[in-house]
């Protein structure tokens, strides 16, 4: 018995919407829209309060930032002295 074509599209459908997502509707080359001054004053204030971190395990995320600059240094435990 002949597969219909419908099958198979149906599945491509499937799997182009719930796996690709939506389609780009712009240019991929085109540039974004400018950030508005309350997104940039957020985006400093983020950056100057919280510090990202990595676990042994490599998940990345953000702590608060302490008062003292020193313990926010990235920790160089990676390497050991010859």
């Amino acid at each position: 018995m002949a597969r219909s074509g419908r099958e198979g599209r149906s599945l491509t459908d499937w799997l182009a919407r719930h796996l690709l997502g939506p389609a780009q509707v712009s240019s991929v080359a085109a540039r974004g829209r400018q950030a508005s001054a309350d997104e940039r004053a957020r985006e400093s204030a983020l950056r100057s309060e919280l510090v990202r971190v990595q676990d042994a395990s490599g998940r990345t995320y953000l702590v608060a930032r302490s008062s003292d600059p020193q313990r926010d240094a990235p920790d160089d435990t990676s390497r050991t002295a010859p």
